[in-house]
């Protein structure tokens, strides 16, 4: 289930609309994008509605659609509890990093390596320092918020000529690196 590190994935966004599945109204937990294709990813405890606005249904038809079971959910959460434990100790360590570690991993890594691989090649004391040089994104606060509204964008060409673009919906998304 873990989708926020699959690298396979390249856009997720969380609660994007309702879809209808056998005949009921659940609202999606995740729209997933991938290199090849794009699903919907609805949790089997997923919000239910009958009533809810017609205009945020998703047509079924245009993704796969996918549904995790408690069961994988229970499976994952060893790993998650595990990520939980180590986060705060390689956030906690990211300022204590050598420059000399830094450029060791930059000369070791000339080309993809596995995580494991570069843990084990460069880690001559704390695993955790090494950690956290590799992966200094690991904790991050992201945020987004639809924003519904009418705006006239006025955008000027290199002639001079202005032209008008009107605006329904827009997008707030933040991403903050938390140290």
């Amino acid at each position: 289930m873990l989708i926020e590190t699959d690298p396979a994935i390249s856009t997720l966004c969380e609660r994007p609309g309702f879809v209808l599945i056998d005949g009921r109204r659940y609202l999606a937990d995740f729209r997933v994008r991938h290199a090849d294709r794009e699903e919907l990813v609805v949790l089997s405890d997923s919000v239910t509605a009958e009533d809810a606005r017609p205009e945020i249904n998703l047509d079924s038809t245009a993704f796969s659609v996918r549904s995790v079971q408690r069961a994988e959910l229970a499976a994952a959460r060893a790993w998650i509890d595990n990520w939980q434990r180590m986060l705060p100790s390689i956030v906690a360590t990211r300022g204590l990093l050598p420059t000399s570690l830094l450029e060791a991993i930059e000369r070791f890594v000339f080309r993809p390596q596995q995580m494991m691989t570069i843990e084990r090649e460069l880690s001559t004391g704390d695993p955790m320092l090494v950690r956290a040089a590799i992966r200094p994104y690991q904790v991050v606060e992201f945020d987004g918020h639809r924003l519904d509204m009418r705006l006239k964008v006025v955008v000027r060409d290199p002639l001079g000529f202005e032209h008008e673009f009107g605006i329904e919906r827009i997008w707030l998304l933040v991403i903050i690196d938390v140290k």
